[in-house]
């Protein structure tokens, strides 16, 4: 149950996330979202030196003292003074060095955060670890809905951008209010910093895992909004966290809840064969032809959803839902090798893949973003190769049997897909809504009838499920 509301609370957050995105997106300027980014860029990436790998560690660790827990908060609240003076004292130089007088202020306003999340945090990783992803979520999602909803109003009222700065502070005050209610733990000034050491060994190395990850996922942002302009950066920001929440939805819908069977199963090599077969039809039947009507509708989504002023933002979102797809067919192997225990495995092939996206947003973030999202593709490709080579020649899986099904759909989606995009090309239909409703009607029904045809895997497996959940309705009823 507690790895469902994990699941099914994530898939909720994301839906609720991209309504406030919308609407704010319509309400404000692509600027405002990439001055945001580069405040939120330089936020997160504190935040793993200020938890310093111990919030897993913690949750790793299968009895925690109340004295380490207390030594993890004044740790934490350390560095998030730490940074907060950072922030607050280095927020004139940073509006001089990106030309952008508002992120002086902004800046300022926006360092008491770190004081809001260094109370919330032991606290949240109490919860965590008594697996209370229910209370987590509810508290969340209220957050996010009166948070966005304040944002809203403010915009509406002509705040422009310090609707998105009050929006991130009212969603952690929120949180941490409640948080706090239900918990009801405060950190003792009684303990040891010998109490703390073998959390301290574990989590250093979480830190760098951690750190390094940000960096290769959110580097771009400050790059591009110093050798371009905050206005494309927000249109780039935009293009790509658009994308990564069609990612992160089978994330949390398939892969979070199978992880436990998986972890079970871990020993039983037939059983988890099955698994990642049907791990690999339900992604490629649903999922990655998803993505790929993203990418040939993009620009009519874009314009439809968000708005002309945002129009640029269209390529970023086509070719990161390209790297999306990639991602989709990484994931699976990723899981497998940790719910078999081996994690320095994951940890190596994840190091090299992101020193590698580094480097390249380093050499080319400044030059050309397109070159640099299309390497970054590449890069992609090569970890889902490093990934199935791995857990073929040394685990012995199937990997010609997923690479099958994953070409099939594949194949399939981009033919019926680049035909209709020519198609509608040709039509010359002004509507956008019109468009996409078409596009979606034609390429939803043409690739089922042929699934139907062909009686494919991911046709006959979903059809089942179908018919299963029909059946046990009508029982109950």
């Amino acid at each position: 149950m507690a790895v469902l509301w994990n699941s099914a609370g994530g898939a909720l957050i994301i839906v609720i996330s991209l309504f406030f995105s919308i609407v704010l997106a319509r309400l404000l300027e692509p600027s405002d979202f990439g001055t945001m980014a580069i405040i939120m860029v330089l936020y997160i990436l504190s935040q793993v030196i200020v938890r310093f790998g111990l919030e897993t560690a913690i949750i790793q660790k299968t009895e925690v003292s109340d004295e380490e827990y207390s030594m993890a908060f004044f740790i934490m609240f350390f560095f998030s003074t730490l940074f907060a003076l950072l922030l607050f004292f280095s927020a004139g130089w940073l509006g001089r060095y990106y030309e952008n007088t508002d992120l002086d202020y902004l800046c300022k306003i926006f360092s008491s955060l770190y004081f809001i999340d260094a109370i919330m945090h032991i606290q949240r990783i109490k919860l965590k670890k008594q697996l209370d992803f229910k209370r987590i979520n509810i508290i969340e999602v209220s957050a996010k809905i009166i948070g966005g909803t304040l944002a809203v109003i403010m915009a509406l009222q002509g705040m422009g951008i310090m609707s998105l700065v009050v929006q991130n502070l009212s969603i952690a005050a929120i949180q941490t209010i409640l948080i706090c209610y239900h918990v009801r733990w405060w950190p003792s000034i009684h303990f040891k910093l010998s109490s703390i050491s073998k959390l301290f060994h574990y989590g250093k190395y979480i830190l760098v895992s951690d750190f390094v990850y940000e960096i290769s996922q959110r580097f771009d942002s400050l790059i591009i909004g110093k050798y371009f302009n905050l206005g494309l950066l927000g249109l780039y920001d935009k293009g790509k966290s658009l994308s990564e929440m069609g990612q992160r939805l089978p994330a949390n819908l398939m892969m979070k809840p199978l992880f436990t069977s998986m972890s079970e199963r871990q020993d039983d090599k037939p059983g988890l064969e099955r698994m990642m077969n049907k791990i690999y039809i339900s992604l490629s039947f649903i999922f990655i032809p998803l993505l790929l009507f993203l990418v040939f509708n993009a620009t009519q989504l874009i314009r439809f959803v968000y708005g002309e002023k945002w129009i640029g933002a269209s390529p970023y979102f086509s070719l990161f839902c390209i790297m999306g797809v990639f991602y989709l067919i990484r994931i699976p192997t990723n899981y497998l090798l940790l719910a078999m225990g081996k994690v320095k495995i994951t940890f190596r092939i994840e190091m090299f893949v992101n020193i590698l996206k580094i480097t390249s947003i380093i050499l080319l973030a400044s030059v050309n973003i397109i070159w640099m999202i299309y390497f970054l593709i590449a890069i992609r490709i090569l970890e889902g190769v490093i990934y199935f080579y791995y857990i073929d020649k040394h685990l012995s899986f199937d990997v010609k049997s997923y690479l099958q099904i994953i070409s099939l759909h594949l194949v399939m989606s981009l033919v019926l897909l680049i035909g209709i995009y020519y198609t509608m090309k040709n039509i010359g239909i002004l509507s956008d809504l019109i468009h996409i409703f078409l596009s979606a009607t034609i390429f939803t029904a043409i690739y089922l009838f042929i699934h139907y045809l062909i009686k494919s895997d991911g046709y006959t497996f979903h059809w089942d499920l179908v018919k299963q959940y029909i059946f046990k309705k009508n029982l109950n009823a």
